[in-house]
């Protein structure tokens, strides 16, 4: 990509808070991919770089000479208020890991996350209100688009703080295998009741299409729905306020949880396997770890992954959930127009909503 073409993009999107997704040539000539909140141009050692944030606020800090193409990304971003361009610029040419050509620097500063988690509850809990009746209820008229940015920040800065928790991943381990067992009772459960569905037959007068669906979540019921694990001083967040706040903001939400469906196939026979069936419980989901990197070598169940990934609940919020909610719903539909003509399950499977 021409130099001063990438130079003019990156301008616009720094004037624009524009987020930019870009490919970087690598020493071995491949080319990787990132998306990235541009912060500044600076010039060192003769060369020019974009400074950058990622989304969990890591620092990636790129020669523009080897980047071969970007572009805006379809989201904006704003930077936090104490953040200081000069200082932040001269501590990652300073710290910076070099790799394939890119530099890149994590948030170290503990007390400095800290901070920064105390001022994002303390405006969470300004646009919320306060916790009455040990419950918190979003009011209608909240901007959730900002809400959300400031979980995500929230979740960022609890993270960052899990990875220097040395007693972490011990109850990272406890609370996955206990959300594994609940999955495979779930798992178990929905494939018991879709068996008994094509043992007994499809009833062709009504079924125009049958599903199975299966949830497992973590719902706020109160205090009791937060458990107390003696290291709520390391952190310095109030889990129960915002935990009921996240809960609250993500009812009803599709991925709240290990969520599936299923609809009827007129292929499947109740002596399949559950694989066959596509109603097994397969673990190993690795997102977590790409922010994460102390969590590999761990096998990630679904629904710490979906309650993670899709919900703004951060690996401290995970620990302390103490309260789930596990259901599984079979679904009869029949479905007519005003001619009295059905809609049969491939036809329904066609249509755009």
């Amino acid at each position: 990509m021409d130099k001063k073409t990438a130079i003019r993009k990156i301008g616009q999107a720094i004037k624009n808070r524009r987020v930019l997704e870009l490919f970087y040539i690598l020493n071995d000539g491949t080319k990787m991919y990132f998306v990235v909140a541009p912060v500044c141009i600076k010039e060192n050692d003769g060369r020019q770089y974009l400074m950058s944030l990622d989304c969990i606020e890591r620092a990636f800090v790129f020669d523009i000479a080897r980047i071969d193409s970007l572009s805006e990304y379809w989201t904006d971003f704003t930077l936090a208020k104490r953040f200081n361009i000069e200082s932040f610029t001269s501590k990652v040419f300073r710290e910076g890991k070099h790799i394939d050509g890119y530099i890149t620097m994590e948030n170290n500063d503990l007390d400095a996350l800290r901070e920064d988690l105390g001022e994002i509850e303390s405006e969470i809990k300004h646009i919320v209100g306060s916790q009455e009746d040990e419950w918190v209820k979003i009011p209608e008229t909240v901007d959730r688009k900002k809400l959300e940015e400031l979980l995500e920040s929230r979740c960022y800065c609890l993270d960052m703080l899990f990875r220097k928790d040395s007693d972490g991943l011990e109850k990272f381990r406890k609370i996955n295998s206990l959300l594994k067992e609940l999955s495979d009772r779930l798992y178990w459960k929905r494939a018991k009741v879709y068996r008994h569905y094509l043992s007994s037959g499809v009833d062709k007068e009504f079924d125009d299409d049958f599903m199975i669906e299966a949830d497992l979540k973590f719902v706020y019921n109160g205090k009791e729905s937060v458990a107390v694990l003696g290291d709520e001083k390391y952190y310095g967040s109030d889990f129960n306020y915002m935990m009921n706040v996240i809960s609250d903001f993500y009812h009803g939400h599709p991925l709240a949880g290990a969520s599936y469906s299923k609809s009827f196939r007129s292929t499947d026979r109740p002596e399949m396997s559950d694989e066959e069936l596509e109603l097994d419980n397969r673990y190993g989901w690795g997102e977590m770890k790409i922010w994460i990197p102390e969590l590999d070598g761990i096998d990630i169940c679904n629904a710490v992954n979906e309650m993670r990934v899709y919900n703004n609940y951060s690996v401290a919020d995970l620990l302390r959930m103490n309260d789930f909610w596990c259901e599984v719903k079979a679904v009869y539909q029949h479905i007519r127009d005003q001619n009295g003509n059905r809609w049969t399950s491939q036809e329904l499977s066609g249509l755009k909503v």
